[in-house]
């Protein structure tokens, strides 16, 4: 549950640094920049479980869906790990923070805003007083971003890796004499 309340906080603090933020969307208009937690959205009108008899038709993304879903940061958490014992009572998580904007512009240029949102992410999270977020969590530099090396126009992609310290229980100690 610690790393489940980890990607809230940082999904909240996304949310308030992107509030303002908007970007290029599909048709030239601006759209805001949303955060989403671990996956983009199911594709509308992808059906999970048949109605009746009905046959599943599958359905991928279609124009409608990547309007809808950028630009947007999916927070989305790796893996996690214990340190040992002995050491400080802390439970490290590692968290990519998978950054996708949508432009269709024919000069290639959509990584420039995949860059823009880097750079407000890693600001936001490095101005925070001692680098702790919700008085919880303390970010572990180094922080890592990178720019995909293949970009499927009209979609570009970028990362940003963080690891996230956090406390976790103690281990109860119960003697009987």
């Amino acid at each position: 549950m610690i790393s489940l309340f980890l990607q809230d906080a940082i999904i909240s603090h996304l949310q308030e640094a992107f509030r303002d933020y908007t970007l290029n969307a599909k048709g030239g208009g601006q759209q805001q920049v949303k955060v989403f937690s671990q996956y983009l959205p199911q594709p509308r009108g992808a059906t999970l479980k048949p109605k009746g008899d009905e046959p599943i038709e599958p359905q991928g993304y279609g124009p409608a869906d990547i309007e809808a879903n950028f630009p947007c940061v999916v927070v989305k958490l790796i893996d996690g790990q214990d340190r040992e014992e002995g050491q400080i009572d802390q439970a490290r998580t590692s968290v990519n923070l998978l950054i996708g904007v949508y432009d269709e512009s024919p000069d290639c240029q959509g990584y420039r805003d995949v860059m823009n949102i880097i750079e407000t992410t890693r600001q936001s999270f490095l101005s925070l007083s001692c680098r702790i977020l919700g008085k919880k969590y303390k970010l572990e530099l180094p922080m890592k971003w990178s720019l995909f090396e293949e970009q499927p126009w009209p979609v570009y992609f970028g990362v940003v890796e963080m690891t996230w310290d956090a406390g976790r229980p103690m281990m109860q100690r119960n003697f009987k004499f």
